[in-house]
């Protein structure tokens, strides 16, 4: 009895902190691209946000470049498999405010679509969303928290690099 109290309030606990036990994405995807060769395509921007196609594209690129296990291409024609996919979210949202009613902390959330295509038989296999969130500080000074939302999209585009890496292996 006592013991299993105690994984209770464990669990409740660690629950209700914000921790979570599994990240909020696809299965994983039906292939396996260990010793094969992707070409990756720039992400397609479906949200208001300039440029965070360039951000995640980049993270992935670099993810998959340090992967032994999977070469980066640049032309289709030599890829095995062919990445695509789209960023369909870039939300915004106050976590705190200060005295004032101002805003002073603030969560992203990224969700990008992503599609493997087969270059040997053409099927594309739909691999689904992946969404990560980071927090940030908006300073007064308006710089400085553009600098500070650049920073969340730099950690989340190299989770969700990281995560889209880890699935495909």
């Amino acid at each position: 009895m006592t013991r299993t109290l105690a994984i209770l309030l464990v669990l409740l606990t660690t629950l209700g902190c914000g921790y979570r036990l599994a990240g909020h994405g696809p299965n994983p995807a039906p292939v396996a691209l260990k010793g094969k060769r992707i070409s990756i395509h720039i992400l397609q921007n479906h949200t208001g946000e300039p440029d965070v196609e360039y951000t995640i594209t980049r993270a992935i690129v670099s993810e998959f470049i340090r992967t032994p296990q999977i070469r980066v291409v640049r032309k289709d024609g030599e890829a095995d498999y062919i990445l695509k996919g789209s960023v369909t979210k870039y939300d915004k949202d106050v976590l705190s405010l200060d005295y004032r009613g101002t805003g002073q902390y603030y969560e992203l959330t990224v969700t990008i679509s992503l599609t493997l295509t087969d270059t040997s038989t053409g099927k594309t296999i739909e691999l689904g969303k992946l969404t990560e969130d980071s927090q940030y500080h908006m300073a007064s000074d308006v710089e400085v928290s553009k600098a500070h939302e650049r920073e969340a999209l730099r950690r989340i585009s190299q989770e969700l690099a990281q995560r889209l890496t880890a699935m495909l292996l």
